[in-house]
């Protein structure tokens, strides 16, 4: 299969749908279409989770009641099964809670004329601080693919975690 051309467009596309189904709890069973029952991985916070009956488990399981969100950026990156790759950054609010930033990153597998969440890994950008200048978080996803008895990296995703405070 090829390089699909309408990446960008599906990867942001794709977030503004997720994060509408996700934000809104009336919605957020709904998300457990966009998984497969037995191919799609969910890493949430170093938990592992496979299965869509597993992940909305997980995703229903979680305690706010409201959410606020402001995204950063969404990198996309088509892959050579016509997939997609995207990396969100952004920056959440559950509840009265102080407002967090956070990195998502998906694989859209395609199926027939559509996509399912293939994987999705969600961690919030908490550091300790420690110095008066700290560094700034960055995010980097990699896919590696198989090559011989080794790997090469197909794709590589690098955002500094950079948010504009206004």
């Amino acid at each position: 299969m090829a390089l699909n051309p309408q990446y960008e467009e599906i990867g942001k596309g794709f977030v503004t749908q997720y994060y509408a189904m996700f934000d809104d709890p009336m919605q957020r069973p709904n998300l457990v279409n966009l998984y497969n029952a037995e191919l799609s991985f969910m890493s949430f916070e170093g938990q592992q989770i496979q299965g869509a009956a597993k992940i909305l488990e997980k995703l229903q399981s979680l305690t706010f009641q409201k959410i606020n969100r402001a995204l950063t950026a969404v990198d996309s990156q088509p892959m050579f099964d016509g997939g997609v790759l995207i990396n969100v950054l952004g920056r959440l609010q559950t509840d009265e809670d102080q407002p967090h930033a956070y990195t998502q990153t998906f694989v859209l597998k395609p199926i027939g004329t559509s996509f399912f969440v293939q994987h999705d890994v969600f961690r919030l950008a908490l550091h300790d601080m420690c110095d008066d200048d700290p560094p700034h978080a960055y995010a980097q996803v990699f896919v590696l693919k198989p090559l011989g008895t080794s790997f090469f990296c197909a794709h590589d995703i690098f955002r500094l975690c950079i948010h504009n405070s206004a």
